[in-house]
């Protein structure tokens, strides 16, 4: 009964949240300036990455590194497969080829840097100040250099031009209500994860499984709200901006924020085929993208397929 309570009063959280930081955010551009593409690559994106740093900090410093790295890993193959599966099923997903080009070849070089610095066993302290610099460095050029299209997707407009709202009245109510949507969804993420990770432990599932499935999935519900609640209102600029930068954000934010909390161990399970998966698929999305230029509903179920796959043989 408190299992089926905790899931069931997170997932609405998730989906409220998830639905408020989309409208909002997709208004901040608007008073910022900038494109909706750029907010999804870093507010949103780094908003809806909350409960995995909360969960990856929580972790490390009570000793269970297996589920940090899990949770980071696993986080970014539900992100590259699940949730844009889900989105692309809603809705195909048009990408700009500059800007699926650009992301993702800074998205594939996170990728490598991470897999490099976790390659010894140990992520240090250092080590994760190196993240956090190249975190910051890819903020401000994302905002100073913006993604530039041409055509937009699912409006016409070009990804790289500000929305015009008639009427918009400043950005501190859309400061708030994102801030509130943020706090529901790392609430609800939390509910979540609590229910799942305890109906996990009573099957017996172990640490390192948990971590790249239940707390991964877990962690992950708010970029599939908000992604699905994105392709639904046809914002595909902030969809894939928010799983592209949720991704970066997952392999140099919160790596680098929980080395410097505390060292991480890594097993040398996580550098076979998990990591192998989540830098094939960051590839692949990309490689997709670049010679198709959307990610329509067939993509997206071969996607989820792929992602059923590899929970399954991880049981």
């Amino acid at each position: 009964m408190v299992v089926a309570l905790l899931l069931a009063g997170g997932m609405s959280l998730l989906l409220g949240g998830g639905h408020y930081l989309v409208t909002h955010a997709v208004k901040l551009a608007t008073a910022l300036k900038v494109p909706p593409l750029v907010i999804g690559l870093t507010i949103v994106a780094f908003g809806t990455s909350a409960p995995e740093l909360v969960i990856s900090l929580d972790a490390v410093l009570t000793g269970h590194d297996d589920i940090v790295i899990g949770n980071i890993i696993g986080s970014n193959i539900a992100n590259l497969l699940l949730v844009l599966a889900v989105s692309a099923l809603i809705f195909p997903i048009r990408v700009e080829r500059p800007v699926i080009g650009r992301e993702g070849a800074i998205l594939v070089m996170a990728s490598l840097l991470f897999g490099l610095l976790a390659g010894n066993g140990r992520v240090s302290f250092i080590d994760g100040v190196l993240l956090l610099v190249c975190l910051g460095a890819y903020s401000a050029f994302a905002f100073l250099v913006p993604s530039h299209g041409t055509a937009g997707p699912a409006s016409g407009r070009p990804s790289g031009e500000p929305l015009r709202i008639t009427g918009y009245r400043g950005p501190l109510p859309d400061l708030v209500m994102i801030a509130l949507a943020l706090c529901a969804l790392a609430l609800g993420s939390h509910l979540f994860v609590d229910g799942a990770v305890r109906l996990s432990l009573f099957l017996g599932i172990s640490e390192a499984v948990i971590g790249l499935t239940v707390v991964a999935i877990g962690t992950a519900a708010p970029e599939i709200i908000t992604a699905a609640v994105a392709a639904w209102h046809r914002h595909s600029d902030v969809a894939i901006g928010n799983i592209i930068g949720s991704s970066i954000f997952n392999l140099l934010g919160i790596t680098g924020i929980t080395a410097m909390a505390s060292p991480i161990t890594v097993a040398p399970r996580f550098l076979g085929m998990d990591f192998g998966l989540m830098l094939a698929a960051s590839v692949g999305v990309i490689a997709f993208g670049l010679v198709f230029g959307r990610l329509g509903r067939t993509a997206g179920a071969v996607m989820g397929l792929a992602y059923a796959g590899y929970v399954i043989q991880l049981g």
